[in-house]
């Protein structure tokens, strides 16, 4: 069957079964905003009390580490860098009644340096078959300096260069390039322009290449999925409003090509950043709602067709919403619905998760957080030829809920392609010390659907396994820090007859300046 061209036209066009739900989503949404904007002047026209600037706008949510809730015990690959100032703060504003005199602030040029290594070692993580050489040991070397110029409080231009090598142990060299070591290339992760409060107005614009994360990364947070954790970027436009001081309407364009073809490379490889060009557009609000935090979003996703891999444009709806029962007792839940093409099918599936996270406040041998959560992400139903039921990641194809089960979804479609997935997870989260916390997890994993028969998949079954981890994360001073990782899976009949347990190890330690 001919597969139908993506064209760039195509990526603002909607089904029109979509445009009246979608319609009515971008309502609420906009509401929403406003509701909440107007709820807080209520508020603060009642309690008579001082409220921060309302052009004072810092909308940004942390892109380093996703708020996956207190039991959660999965931390971003990408750690956040801290700044050495080369020149005084900038004064703040002083309050005149009800208005602001923002004070002019001298220049500042500031530094930053991260040096991660990483020790990552596995057995049968690819083949679940003991008598397989896919063995591996390895050590990884990244390397970042970062400078930010503020010449004013309201501008800031920053850049970050990154490189990432590795040294082969086992096997020997690297099965790509038949040598155990390379330099690799030197690339800009960070290039962006931040203008705050232009004119005036409660707004942010950033351009350029940034990090960006929606959330907890379920549906926003890695642009390039094929470097590993060596980066997370994405050349973007967004544009915050910060509706109240608590409430932020975001509006961004993403545009994703399969290498990365616009800005130099020094000691170019050619390193594929995702299998297919891929854009995106849409809007994303978060604000709290009484004693609710809530979160909304609708946005285009397009994928432009490449030799046999078929085109998609897909429309993401969905929202997340984070409930405090009690001091110790809170839920977090997120769920999308998507709608669109897949190639020449009509695409429908659905997303979500949840958490309960509970704070013991306990002492050891005691954990002081206990999470149980659940996963669902669909799979595309084999009875229905002329429609595609599959999730698509969107953009975050991360380690969001294990490392080493990126590695296995390769032989089912793509690195850390998230479909077709159900979960049940318990977390145990132990503060030894203060500097020292221990995480024990367990998965019981499914598939929403039976694959295909393959040599790798039985095609009979939906069960995946248990899924194992144990990490211990440590802070030795506040420049060094670092975790030891473990993995384990027992495979269930969703994988071949016989297939047989892996293991997946990493050490880790991280230098800031």
């Amino acid at each position: 069957m001919k597969t139908k061209r993506i064209s760039y036209k195509m990526f603002i066009a909607v089904a029109p079964a979509v445009v009246i739900p979608a319609a009515t989503f971008l309502t609420v949404l906009v509401i929403l905003t406003f509701l909440n904007a107007a709820l807080f002047a209520q508020d603060s026209a009642q309690n008579q009390s001082p409220s921060r600037d309302s052009t004072d706008v810092s909308p940004w949510r942390n892109s380093e580490f996703p708020a996956s809730g207190t039991g959660s015990g999965f931390r971003s690959t990408h750690e956040p860098e801290p700044v050495r100032e080369c020149a005084p703060s900038p004064a703040k504003g002083r309050s005149l009644g009800r208005k602001s005199v923002e004070l002019q602030s001298p220049p500042r040029l500031k530094f930053s340096f991260i040096e991660r290594i990483r020790q990552e070692s596995s057995d049968n993580v690819t083949s679940l078959n003991d008598a397989a050489a896919d063995s591996s040991a390895y050590i990884r070397f990244r390397t970042s300096v970062a400078a930010q110029w503020l010449p004013s409080s309201r501008l800031e231009f920053s850049v970050k260069l990154t490189n990432e090598n590795r040294y082969y142990i086992a096997p020997k060299s690297d099965p790509k390039l038949k040598k155990n070591y390379d330099l690799n290339e030197v690339f800009f992760d960070q290039l962006y322009l931040r203008w705050k409060r232009p004119a005036d107005l409660p707004l942010t614009l950033t351009m350029g290449r940034q990090d960006i994360q929606m959330g907890e990364g379920f549906i926003i947070f890695d642009g390039g999925p094929l470097d590993g954790s060596r980066s997370a970027y994405f050349n973007a436009v967004r544009l915050d409003w910060a509706a109240s001081p608590k409430t932020t309407l975001t509006a961004f364009y993403l545009d994703q090509p399969r290498t990365d073809k616009l800005f130099p490379r020094v000691h170019d490889v050619g390193q594929n950043m995702v299998e297919q060009d891929e854009a995106g557009f849409g809007l994303y609000a978060i604000g709290p709602l009484k004693k609710l935090n809530w979160e909304a979003y609708l946005f285009r996703k397009a994928i432009r067709r490449t030799g046999t891999l078929p085109g998609s444009g897909i429309t993401n709806m969905g929202g997340r919403l984070q409930v405090p029962f009690d001091g110790r007792l809170s839920l977090t839940t997120e769920a999308a619905l998507q709608s669109g093409t897949h190639g020449d099918l009509d695409r429908l599936g659905y997303g979500g998760y949840f958490h309960l996270d509970y704070k013991t406040q306990a002492a050891l041998p005691w954990p002081t957080v206990l999470t149980l959560g659940g996963i669902y992400l669909s799979g595309d139903d084999p009875v229905t030829p002329d429609r595609y039921e599959g999730w698509d990641p969107a953009f975050s194809r991360w380690p969001k809920w294990s490392e080493s089960l990126i590695y296995l979804s390769a032989r089912e479609s793509r690195p850390a392609y998230w479909s077709n997935f159900v979960s049940f997870h318990g977390i145990l989260n132990f503060s030894l010390r203060d500097n020292l916390r221990l995480l024990l997890t367990w998965h019981r994993l499914w598939a929403a659907q039976k694959s295909p028969a393959t040599s790798f998949l039985s095609g009979a079954g939906k069960d995946r396994g248990d899924l194992f981890l144990a990490r211990l994360n440590f802070d030795i001073s506040k420049h060094v820090s670092g975790h030891f990782l473990w993995e384990s899976l027992q495979p269930g009949d969703y994988y071949f007859r016989g297939a047989q347990s892996y293991a997946w190890v990493r050490f880790e330690l991280i230098f800031r300046y």
